[in-house]
């Protein structure tokens, strides 16, 4: 019976922390350029075996017969949102691999597919509440809305004049990425990163989240009955121990 309790709340914690990606998800529908994220679980067997030097030998552990399921970790899904128009020229979306590079203040460059930008005080372009878009040579500055992207990322002001252009980049794994709050990402150390190929700059247009609603419900429900059953099972479990005490006490 031990082992059961195991599995059940193991199947507890992993479906909370499930829905509460689920629910990150949905929060983020409207959210520009946002890349919805999965939990991937994994039995804990397996967990158990791959924390062991190279996955190999045998472990003798409470609950170690349990098939009790295991939060591994969670991923991004990098396959492109919808492209609306909006009319706006601070407005870019990439059509294509990469990401726009945002110089925060905090020293770190921050890469996003959200290209919802502003102009600051000093005619920068900015990403509001993260920092000022990064071109080849440092931050771009238009001084004013009138000016245009090409859709190879090169910055025009409005007399036509070339600025800078719009520094893209990709990851040769996007898995290497570490996600950060608001949809943002950064390369960890070492990372490999290139220049974004076949990529497309479109001006006056915004990427939108790629996250599926109807999924994502139909995600919602499923990980709902999976929690209402392990506490069905909870309760369960706990009034055959009630009753198998009080057998005992006769």
């Amino acid at each position: 019976m031990l082992s059961g309790y195991y599995t059940i709340a193991s199947g507890l914690l992993t479906r909370q922390r499930e829905l509460n990606v689920i629910g990150n998800n949905l929060v983020n529908t409207q959210s520009a350029g946002y890349r919805a994220d999965r939990l991937l679980i994994s039995s804990f067997e397996q967990e158990l075996l791959t924390r062991r030097e190279g996955g190999t030998g045998t472990a003798v552990a409470n609950g170690a017969s349990a098939t009790a399921a295991v939060a591994d970790e969670t991923v991004s899904l990098f396959h492109p949102g919808a492209i609306a128009e909006t009319g706006r020229s601070c407005d870019l979306a990439l059509a294509g691999e990469g990401f726009f590079n945002i110089a925060g203040a905090d020293g770190t460059t921050y890469l996003t597919r959200n290209g919802a930008f502003d102009l600051d005080e000093n005619g920068a372009l900015v990403l509001p509440g993260v920092g000022r878009v990064l071109g080849t040579k440092g931050v771009i500055t238009t001084g004013s809305s009138s000016f245009t992207v090409t859709d190879t990322g090169d910055v025009l002001n409005a007399s036509g004049n070339y600025l800078d252009t719009l520094r893209i980049t990709a990851p040769a794994d996007n898995t290497a990425l570490e996600k950060l709050e608001n949809g943002m990402f950064r390369f960890p150390a070492g990372t490999q990163t290139l220049p974004a190929g076949d990529t497309s700059v479109l001006q006056n247009r915004l990427e939108q989240s790629n996250v599926d609603m109807n999924r994502e419900m139909t995600l919602l429900i499923e990980s709902q009955r999976a929690f209402q059953a392990c506490s069905s099972a909870l309760q369960i479990g706990d009034a055959l121990n009630r009753k198998a005490t009080q057998i005992a006490a006769v």
